[in-house]
């Protein structure tokens, strides 16, 4: 089975109780209900305040009245203090007393009464006489009797001598909870002629202040709800292009750059799907860039893996030849040597022959053996020179053939440099895309940095090749310097021993003339010497070529190895290389684009 190297991903959604849309709401619905409560309280604060007016006005409208009665209440006062049954039969006073019963008659008032403006003390209490009320309360407060006022009434009755008109707060007695209204009416000289006031229930108060504020709170729940509702919907609605970005992104996160979101809109949310558009299509084209990069670090690594294997083999029959020439040159050595000692016996046959005739007859026979042997020796030799010069033109060619092998290998390695630092910029270009992404750019952040990892791993191989392929061509040129030193050398000791060969044919003719004519022997003899000793130095000079030609060849034969072992560290370089290209395609096949 093949296994798939695309990144996991978690693809469970998220909860709606841990969306984005389920904290606005909460947090929308929260603000409805705090602002319905602030509302509401404001409300009853604004109703209370409204009531206190109704009352303040319900007691302005009692007033009135009362004011154009003046007279009316000046005889009350006077009659009932005279007869408490006067608000029955006289009247002045009943006119006065009907006001009374008229404004007890309201809903929100409960008593209406007026108070004489005569303080006095009851029980160490302030206490001033009733004057007239509504009828009901007669049953427990009779006119003229003393009325002893609950503080928060008391207050207020002081107040109202200054302000004309004040309200208590809510204050209970023996008969309920109230909130009582009262006046103070003047005459038009502004003297006080009695206090008048009005009673209202606290529990009508409270009930129809619970009705509205009941009333309010229902109106502000229900307009809360409206609120969530609208708020709910229009959140769904505005989160749906999100949501489709979101499942873009999953599929991306999951390797698939194919999506694209649909921008319909002109706010930061079509704003933001064109963003995202647009880094989609950077990415796609990264993709593509990279995986042409990685196509091309593979063929030019295998370029560079045919190239050191064709170099292997090259240095490999490089390093044949040099031994064969290193063999050779050897036998040629020996051959020189053993040249060498001939040469002295012959030089000893010459000296023979200058002292005595008849030894020099036998030495010029033996000499001419030796000429001979010599002759052939020289001959085995010039061949043996043939056969190491066409060998030196071989390395030199073949030298030539590894220099321009190593050019190559620089410029592909170059290449692959350049391909190296593209991909690098490329890895680059993915980073920051994937930093403007955000959080939904981790995942192309992590693939960036794995991309530029092995984009910096192919430098650095890179770079290790170059080295190595410098190297090379060092060592090539130093190969080729020893060896066009070395073929500088085989020729000129070729011309020696074709010197040495004609020596050698001159002397068998010299050898021939003295066995013929003994006669001019010594003459003979001192050209024989001299002959000789030319003969001597020529090969003592062959020996040394030979010698120097050795060295050479064990020189270039060492260089070869270098060079051999160079082109297996760059081989092993070049798989390295495409070893690392696989796995950056592994990286790319990744992602569908």
């Amino acid at each position: 089975m093949k296994k798939d190297n695309r990144p996991k991903t978690n693809n469970a959604n998220v909860s709606y109780f841990r969306s984005i849309g389920f904290k606005i709401v909460s947090l929308g619905g929260t603000g409805y209900l705090l602002i319905c409560v602030l509302l509401t309280m404001l409300s009853l604060h604004q109703q209370k305040a409204q009531m206190t007016e109704e009352l303040l006005a319900l007691e302005g409208m009692f007033h009135s009245p009362l004011v154009l009665q003046i007279a009316n209440i000046e005889k009350s006062k006077a009659e009932l203090k005279k007869d408490p049954e006067a608000y029955k039969k006289i009247p002045e006073v009943m006119h006065v007393q009907e006001e009374m019963d008229r404004a007890a008659a309201s809903d929100l008032i409960e008593n209406a009464y007026l108070f004489y403006p005569e303080w006095s003390s009851a029980d160490g209490k302030p206490a001033l006489p009733n004057l007239l009320s509504n009828a009901e309360l007669y049953a427990d407060e009779k006119p003229v009797e003393l009325y002893t006022p609950q503080p928060a009434l008391y207050d207020a009755l002081k107040a109202s001598e200054k302000s004309g008109v004040s309200i208590t707060e809510a204050y209970t007695d023996n008969y309920g909870t109230w909130i009582s209204a009262v006046s103070a009416i003047h005459d038009k000289d502004g003297k006080l002629v009695a206090y008048a006031g009005l009673d209202f229930n606290y529990a009508v108060i409270t009930e129809k202040l619970n009705h509205n504020l009941t009333m309010t709170a229902v109106t502000g729940i229900v307009v809360a709800l409206a609120g969530i509702i609208v708020l709910f919907v229009a959140v769904r609605v505005l989160l749906q292009p999100i949501q489709r970005i979101t499942g873009v992104i999953r599929a991306a996160a999951e390797g698939d750059l194919t999506g694209t979101v649909t921008v319909r809109t002109r706010d930061e949310v079509g704003l933001l799907g064109q963003h995202f558009n647009q880094m989609m299509s950077n990415l796609r084209a990264l993709i593509e860039q990279l995986s042409a990069a990685s196509g091309q670090v593979a063929s030019s690594s295998e370029s560079l893996l045919a190239g050191a294997q064709r170099s292997t083999q090259s240095i490999e029959r490089i390093t044949g030849t040099m031994t064969q020439l290193s063999s050779r040159s050897s036998e040629q050595y020996h051959g020189t040597q053993e040249s060498s000692r001939a040469m002295e016996e012959m030089s000893t046959g010459i000296g023979r022959v200058a002292e005595s005739a008849g030894v020099a007859s036998e030495a010029s026979g033996h000499a001419h053996l030796k000429t001979g042997e010599g002759n052939e020796l020289m001959q085995q030799n010039r061949r043996q020179i043939a056969e190491v010069r066409s060998t030196v033109q071989q390395a030199v060619a073949a030298i030539e053939r590894l220099r321009a092998m190593s050019e190559e290998i620089g410029d592909v390695t170059l290449l692959i440099t350049g391909i190296s630092q593209q991909t690098n910029l490329l890895a680059l270009n993915a980073s920051i895309e994937a930093a403007r992404a955000g959080e939904h750019g981790k995942g192309f952040a992590v693939v960036s940095s794995e991309i530029r990892k092995l984009s910096e791993q192919s430098r650095l191989s890179t770079e290790r090749i170059a080295e190595l392929v410098e190297r090379v061509q060092y060592e090539t040129q130093a190969t080729e310097t020893a060896i066009d030193r070395g073929l500088v050398e085989v020729v000129a000791m070729q011309q020696v021993v074709e010197q040495t060969d004609g020596t050698f044919q001159e002397l068998s003719r010299t050898v021939q003339m003295v066995t013929d004519q003994m006669g001019e022997v010594s003459a003979v003899s001192e050209q024989m010497s001299a002959g000789s000793e030319e003969v001597s130095a020529a090969i003592t000079e062959l020996s040394e070529l030979s010698r120097q030609t050795t060295e050479l060849a064990e020189e270039i034969t060492s260089a070869t190895a270098s060079q051999m072992a160079d082109m297996t560290q760059v081989s092993e370089t070049a798989r390295e290389l495409s070893r690392m290209s696989s796995e950056l395609e592994a990286v790319v096949a990744r992602f569908k684009i």
